[in-house]
């Protein structure tokens, strides 16, 4: 029963998708249609959009801003995002119609243009994000919160050094003495690197985790235990570093976007101010 109920519950969703996908292409048809006939009439197209435009432009801010307010008793957060996402697909489709290139000429109106071509894009990168991220974080066995990381890789830097301390053979302390303090010793109190939050790869986990294993040949029991030991925090101390890159590429992303809307809304508002003047 409650795999059915999962199942309606999917298509269900999967439907008011398509519903709201298909309402918002319905309603760019018919702002076409107007546009279009305002063109053919040489009324004032480009007012016609650009209003249009504007008015879309606050709308986003303002579910921007709703979303990042989930105290509100407004509804569900998951649903101003939708509304978002429709309203966003519907301003680019009407910012196509108002300029006569992709990038304006000018230089106010180029830089106009091409604010409000990261935002899409950003915008864009954020609904990718939102439906990838999110299950590679909950793919790592422990979850972390952001704000508790740099305790959770200090933590571990104690663990391991705490771990290699218990070495009581002469002979497995000196195997493992050269690789810990070249190799793993700075994996465990270094912050991981520009390139690794950037790109987050298993290839450092695999080098050091192999880099262990072919030492187990030259240790004995008392050695081979540490050396386990030693493996387990390499792998949790990358799982930490790994949802730390995730974690950040969503709020540096979070960041970017809402500077760039604020600038595309001011500079969106001048522009109209502008144009007004000049019509008049």
């Amino acid at each position: 029963m409650k795999e059915v109920s999962t199942h309606q519950k999917t298509i269900s969703l999967k439907q008011r998708r398509a519903v709201a996908l298909a309402a918002t292409v319905c309603v760019i048809v018919i702002f076409w249609y107007l546009w279009r006939r305002e063109s053919s009439r040489l009324g004032a197209p480009a007012f016609f959009t650009g209003f249009t435009l504007l008015a879309g432009l606050v709308i986003l801010a303002l579910l921007g801003a709703r979303r990042r307010l989930p105290m509100l008793p407004l509804g569900k957060v998951s649903t101003w995002t939708q509304i978002h996402l429709y309203v966003g697909f519907f301003t680019t489709a009407i910012y196509i119609m108002h300029v006569p290139a992709i990038v304006a000429g000018g230089m106010f109106e180029a830089f106009l243009s091409l604010v409000f071509l990261m935002v899409t894009a950003s915008g864009f990168y954020g609904l990718y994000a939102s439906r990838t991220l999110p299950k590679k974080l909950t793919a790592v066995e422990t979850q972390h919160r952001f704000d508790r990381l740099d305790w959770g890789r200090n933590q571990i830097a104690a663990m391991a050094e705490q771990t290699y301390s218990e070495l009581t053979e002469p002979s497995a302390r000196e195997v493992l003495q050269t690789f810990y303090q070249r190799a793993l010793s700075p994996f465990f109190i270094s912050r991981p690197s520009l390139a690794y939050v950037i790109v987050p790869s298993g290839t450092r986990r695999r080098k050091l985790l192999g880099d262990l294993k072919e030492l187990d040949r030259y240790l004995e029991s008392d050695g081979r235990r540490v050396a386990g030991k030693l493996a387990a925090l390499v792998r949790r101390r990358d799982d930490l570093d790994y949802q730390f890159a995730l974690q950040l590429r969503l709020r540096c992303w979070v960041v970017f976007h809402s500077i760039l809307s604020i600038v595309l809304l001011a500079a969106a508002l001048i522009h109209m101010l502008i144009a007004l003047r000049f019509a008049g």
